[in-house]
Order: C-alpha cells, then structure tokens, then sequence
C-alpha cells in the first residue's frame, strides 16, 4: 500500500502525477483537515481529489479537532518553539486512520519533500525506514532531488497550473511571512481576532513583526518597514520551523 500524504499545494499535484507516471499501485490520497484552511480551499482539494481518482488511485479525508478548539484545549497558540499544531492537527489524525487501514504497518508513506525548497529541508533523504511519526512504516520522498523546474512539469502535466504560494491548508499558518499576511481576506482576520479575544492571547509574537494582535500584524504586513532587522525575522516560504513529515504547506 502507498499513502500520500497531501495537502493539494504544489508538491502534492506533483507527487501524485509522479506516482501516476511511475506506475505506483494500491495508492490512497490522504488530506487532513485543520478546520483553519482557507476559504475556498476545498474547491482545490476537490480538483486535486478528481486527478487522484482520474488515475485509479484512492482518497480519504481525514477530520482533525480543528485549529479553533486546539488553541482553546492548549489555551494558547502554537509557536516559540512548541510547534503543536501539526501534531494535533495532521499528524495523530493521520496515525490513527493509517492503522487503522495498515494494521501490519507495511505501508509506505510519501511527502512531496524537496531539497531545492529550504535550507530547512536540504539534507530530506530519499527514505526514512521505521518513521516515528508513521507508526515505523517507510517514509519516501520520491522528489527529494527534483528541481523547481523538475516539479513545475509534473504539474503541468497533470494539467494544474502553478500556484503562486504554497498550500492554503492552515491560513494563517503560524508562520505566516508578508507574503502570506497579503493574502487573508477580512473573514479569517476577524476569525484570528476572535479567537485572540476569547483566550486573551496574540496570534504572532509581537517581538517578531513589532506589532500586537492580527490587526497590528496585517498593518505590519501592508505599510511596515523593510528593514534588513525585519527581513531577516521574517520566515521564509518553507523555512517554518516545521517538521516536513506530515507534508504541511506542500
């Protein structure tokens, strides 16, 4: 059995064309719900659940408690370190439902990984045999050497375009850069703002972008400084501070 662990961004188009072309068999394409993807994102969890099953390949939906009652069970928001919001949200969820289908764990589980992405992800191996994080099954990033280009023509052919930022999963990501920031929409604003209210506590770190709450954030995030302080604060596209073995934002 081959699992792919998906969150329909860019890497995940790919690696599903990737398996399609090299003849993969008995594949399921696994997406994980955080409760806190963009609106509108399920349209192309849709699409890239279409292409899966255009193929011959399986897919499944996987509920987590959400993003909302994660930060009210934690009383706080992941971040500084305590990187929780995978965990919670892909990674038990996950878990739970692989062995559930996968009782003797001889699956294989494949995350569209690249070297090229970060520095943060320039040593992903080819493999991870006995993977922690997948109940000891094999971990395999069989795009681990492929180029931005190499990835940009799987995607192609599997007749997406490219999207301009990676996966729209989980908006705001606790990792969020400018870049991100300007993509929100006054709904998921007002969605942070609510929920910053109800537990007392910032989203973002004002240390970080020198701003209190979403408000201050999204302020930052349009007019404030560019300085090189600033810059070098700002996280980027794939330098999260995340673990990669779930696949988040690819």
């Amino acid at each position: 059995m081959n699992v792919i662990s998906a969150s329909y961004g860019n890497d995940s188009i790919a690696m599903i064309q990737w398996a399609y072309e090299n003849l993969l068999f008995d594949v399921t394409v696994v997406y994980c719900d955080t409760g806190w993807a963009h609106p509108g994102w399920d349209k192309r969890v849709a699409e890239g659940e279409a292409l899966a099953r255009n193929y011959g390949f399986k897919t499944a939906r996987i509920e987590s408690m959400g993003m909302a009652e994660l930060v009210r069970m934690k009383k706080g928001w992941p971040g500084n370190g305590q990187q929780f919001c995978t965990i919670f949200l892909k990674g038990l969820p996950f878990l739970e439902w692989i062995d559930d289908v996968d009782q003797k764990g001889d699956a294989f589980v494949l995350v569209g990984k690249r070297r090229e992405e970060s520095l943060d992800r320039a040593d992903t191996p080819g493999y991870i045999d006995d993977s922690e994080y997948h109940g000891g099954r094999t971990l395999w990033h069989p795009l681990f050497m492929h180029t931005e280009k190499q990835r940009n023509a799987l995607i192609h052919r599997a007749g997406f375009e490219v999207l301009p930022h990676r996966s729209r999963e989980c908006e705001p990501c606790v990792n969020a850069n400018r870049a991100d920031f300007m993509l929100m929409g006054p709904a998921q604003i007002e969605r942070v703002n609510d929920l910053e209210v109800e537990i007392g506590k910032p989203m973002f770190r004002p240390k970080r972008f020198g701003a209190i709450g979403i408000f201050g954030v999204m302020t930052w995030a349009r007019f404030g400084p560019q300085t090189k302080r600033m810059k070098e604060a700002e996280p980027d596209l794939f330098s999260t501070g995340c673990d990669g073995a779930y696949g988040c934002g690819l």
